[in-house]
């Protein structure tokens, strides 16, 4: 039902039908309903972490709520990235448009798949396929010389954190003579997994491929080089989509490993933090308004790492409603520069000045967004910002400074960033123009929605 909805939007959007004021306000309204039903669904579902299987394909494909969450997430994104790509798209003709299209359906399409298979060695084989989409995506239709260095960043990361991976779930296949992900069929191969162990070496090379996904901090080269080279629909997939993969493969193999609060999850945790403090820091003295927004992402994930590796089970539904909440928010904020940039011909903070004036009703959206950034009351961010806080600090109470000092320095840069790029005086001529149109307001509308009223509506506590 919800991705019917969303399809029905999704095609009037596309074939140009709605530019009109009447269908705003309808496909604002038809957004809602998809909240709506969106949220009935997860109500009806239950707990994330363990919940109730169903078959769909045999036992090839499975659904539960935590692979319905985000294969609805996964959707959405890649629609909104469609949706918000048509001036990429009106650049390309014959072949390079389509390839672009069939880039962004083939990443959505790998995604669903690798949320819905029942068995590693599919899931890593799905997992792996979606690097192929996104290195062209961003090697073809990139902005500058620069994306052939970004590729290569990407694909080497992936290969390199991803074979340690293949090896240790090959190890336990040949241990166990099974490899499914479905928590329920697990029941007589959990025991003989703790037997095995997965304490130290294995347990850092089987998660290797996922922290390098996510990425938590040391991983994170590829990522503000990928973002900053990547088109806009490149760079709204990579935050809102390709990031869960990371974490959808730990909060699984938690759950399929049983495993608890170790030592080696509390270095992690640490490193994730810390890391994301000092990137939180980076932010601050960067002047390209992409490898800032994708900086920040680096705090947001390692909260939700930090809630997640805590193996408690409102730590892992914070940690996944942390996803969720930064899967619409920085996707957004990519938008909104990319449709600054289209005024100034920069992306450079420093140039990119006076949008208050010219343009308020864009300025609105920057102020909007900058706040669910740094999570606002009474947003999803804020709600499961506060939760992830409570449940790490259940790991170690020193992990409060950090966390402190990582939630003001966010509040920081977040309001930098809206000042220095609407207030202050253009140094460059403005295209006076309509930039924001009205597909983009319908869009971030919809997502505001979503991101404030689900603070009210979502189970959380």
């Amino acid at each position: 039902m919800v991705l019917l909805l969303f399809c029905i939007i999704f095609l009037c959007l596309r074939r140009g039908a709605f530019f009109s004021k009447s269908f705003c306000v309808g496909g604002t309204a038809s957004g809602i309903m998809v909240v709506g039903v969106f949220i009935q669904f997860l109500r009806l579902c239950g707990l994330f972490f363990y919940s109730q299987c169903w078959k769909l394909v045999g036992e090839w494909f499975i659904l539960d709520s935590l692979r319905g969450f985000m294969c609805i997430i996964t959707v959405i994104v890649a629609g909104i990235s469609v949706i918000c790509s048509d001036k990429d798209l009106s650049l390309k003709v014959g072949l390079f448009r389509v390839g672009f299209e069939l880039c962004i359906y083939l990443i959505m399409l790998i995604c669903v798949l690798s949320f819905t298979v029942s068995r590693w060695i599919e899931f890593y084989f799905f997992f792996e396929s979606s690097l192929v989409p996104t290195f062209l995506l961003i090697l073809g239709w990139g902005y500058q010389p620069e994306r052939l260095q970004a590729g290569v960043f990407i694909l080497m990361y992936t290969v390199c954190g991803s074979f340690p991976l293949l090896m240790v779930l090959l190890w336990y296949y040949m241990e166990l003579g099974r490899d499914c992900f479905c928590v329920s069929m697990l029941v007589s191969g959990g025991q003989r997994i703790k037997e095995l162990g997965l304490i130290g070496m294995r347990w850092v090379l089987l998660m290797l491929g996922f922290f390098i996904k996510l990425p938590v901090y040391f991983f994170h080269g590829w990522l503000p080089k990928a973002h900053v080279e990547a088109p806009l629909s490149g760079s709204m997939i990579l935050a809102g989509v390709l990031l869960k993969l990371g974490g959808y493969g730990v909060i699984r193999m938690i759950a399929v490993f049983g495993m608890s609060l170790w030592l080696t999850n509390v270095v992690v945790v640490s490193v994730a933090i810390v890391g994301g403090f000092i990137c939180s820091i980076l932010c601050l003295v960067q002047r390209d308004v992409k490898a800032l927004i994708a900086y920040s992402s680096i705090g947001h994930i390692g909260m939700s790492l930090g809630g997640i590796l805590s193996c408690l089970k409102r730590g892992v539904d914070s940690g996944i409603w942390m996803m969720f909440s930064h899967g619409l928010c920085s996707p957004c904020l990519f938008c909104l520069a990319a449709v600054s940039y289209s005024a100034c011909n920069s992306r450079s903070v420093i140039i990119r000045k006076g949008f208050l004036v010219i343009f308020p009703f864009l300025s609105i959206f920057w102020f909007v967004f900058s706040s669910l950034n740094i999570g606002c009351p009474p947003s999803v961010n804020f709600l499961s910002e506060v939760l992830l806080v409570a449940r790490i600090l259940r790991i170690r109470k020193f992990f409060i400074f950090f966390l402190g000092m990582l939630s003001f320095v966010g509040g920081v840069y977040c309001i930098n960033l809206y000042t220095m790029v609407n207030h202050g005086l253009s140094r460059v001529f403005l295209i006076s123009k309509t930039i924001l149109g009205e597909r983009h307001m319908v869009i971030m509308v919809l997502c505001i929605v979503v991101l404030f009223l689900g603070g009210l509506v979502f189970d959380l506590v």
